[in-house]
């Protein structure tokens, strides 16, 4: 007969060790991997950009602002003038804002106000985590709102580099001397404001991209704002180009023994560009290469034309 009164085994609950080994990490900087190579190729790729951008600026610039201003459309320059015009651009920029404001104060307003808006949200716009916390409902709204007001700026913006007021500003070269100061005043007036609406385009293309909002939104709002920084920064080239090329030193020279001095403003394919006076009014003239030219000089468009009405008898 079995023994029933046995007691019956268990098993031991004995606990279980999980031993993990990971590889000792040292937290000293010689032990870091070199990141220079790195850090060296990122500059390499800003500075090209940064000297593609100037270039394209004073490129553009030449043949869309400055060339079209002398009536001569196919004026060139040497394939790597534009980043010299570029360069002077980019130096001449606070005179030109400073101009505008003591000529349009209304205007230097106007382009505080719209690059201080985004400004302003730059500091408590924080761009979603992946894989973090949903941003509150209100947040949300107050995101969609900004970036809705991001696409109406930009269409102010675009609105401003067609419209009349910046348009017949930038005149063509004045016939009558006379007009010379007032026209590059105009110039100044409206480089200055494009750069105004340049710098506020930019402010509302970093803005949008920190805004949480939902993607189709950031789509659309980062797709207008990139294509309102494109077309201000063109606008931008064309006014300060023009504005500061009217008033770059040149060659002051008599062409194959003409008496009569003309002051060299550029070259196309074919012909030289002169200004000169003809019957009282300034008129830019394509000679043939000439064979010889003896220099007088040197003086800027604006002071040349200024220095003929200067001398005209005052009636």
């Amino acid at each position: 007969m079995p023994n029933l009164t046995r007691p019956a085994t268990r098993p031991s609950a004995t606990s279980k060790l999980l031993l993990v080994r990971s590889p000792a990490k040292s937290v000293r900087r010689e032990d870091q991997p070199d990141r220079m190579p790195v850090r060296l190729a990122i500059g390499v790729i800003v500075a090209v950009g940064v000297l593609l951008l100037v270039w394209l600026i004073g490129h553009l610039g030449y043949r869309l602002g400055f060339a079209p201003l002398l009536r001569v459309p196919d004026l060139t320059g040497a394939p790597m003038s534009g980043l010299a015009i570029g360069t002077l651009v980019l130096v001449s920029i606070p005179h030109a804002v400073f101009r505008a404001g003591l000529s349009e104060p209304i205007w230097l307003m106007a382009g505080f106000v719209l690059i201080a808006l985004p400004a302003a949200g730059l500091g408590a716009a924080r761009p979603s985590v992946p894989g973090g916390p949903r941003p509150k409902t209100a947040i949300v709204a107050m995101a969609s709102t900004g970036a809705v007001v991001a696409m109406l700026s930009g269409i102010a913006i675009i609105w401003w580099t067609g419209c009349g007021l910046r348009v017949d500003r930038l005149g063509m070269l004045p016939a009558d001397p006379g007009e010379a100061a007032a026209w590059h005043q105009a110039l100044l007036t409206v480089a200055g404001a494009d750069v105004l609406a340049m710098v506020a385009a930019a402010t509302w293309v970093v803005l949008v991209m920190r805004l949480p909002i939902p993607l189709w939104l950031r789509a659309i709002a980062a797709s207008a704002a990139f294509f309102t920084l494109t077309v201000a920064t063109v606008a931008m080239a064309i006014s300060n180009t023009a504005a500061t090329q009217v008033a770059t030193m040149r060659t002051l020279a008599a062409i194959d023994g003409d008496g009569t001095p003309a002051l060299i403003v550029g070259t196309t394919p074919r012909h030289l560009a002169v200004l000169r006076m003809d019957d009282a009014e300034a008129a830019v003239e394509l000679h043939a290469p000439a064979q010889t030219i003896t220099v007088r000089g040197r003086q800027s468009i604006v002071g040349f034309l200024e220095d003929v009405a200067a001398q005209r008898p005052r009636p």
